[in-house]
């Protein structure tokens, strides 16, 4: 079983403990991070709550991720295709050697 830490931070009025598999400079940044887009939704929405802006917080990032599986999948089809045409340009080029 992998090593867990407990993690505790605030989000909005909230304090949060989390058990996570992650250290603590890990956490400090995802944190940083959370309190950043925490404020810029409480700055464009100020009479927001806090579940409100946690929320709108979590479809963004869901919406981040998903957009980031998609140009991911993308690549990966390109990667496909790509290998794909190399394979076929060594199999004409060993034909042209053969026939050398």
């Amino acid at each position: 079983m992998a090593n867990l830490n407990r993690y505790k931070f605030t989000f909005g009025k909230k304090t949060l403990t989390l058990t996570t598999e992650h250290d603590n400079l890990f956490m400090e940044e995802i944190a940083k991070v959370a309190t950043e887009k925490y404020q810029a939704i409480k700055e464009q929405m100020p009479g927001a709550d806090d579940e409100t802006i946690a929320l709108l917080l979590a479809v963004n990032c869901l919406s981040t991720q998903l957009n980031r599986e998609i140009e991911f999948d993308d690549k990966e089809q390109e990667l496909l295709e790509l290998r794909h045409k190399l394979i076929a340009v060594k199999q004409e080029q060993s034909k042209i050697e053969d026939s050398l």
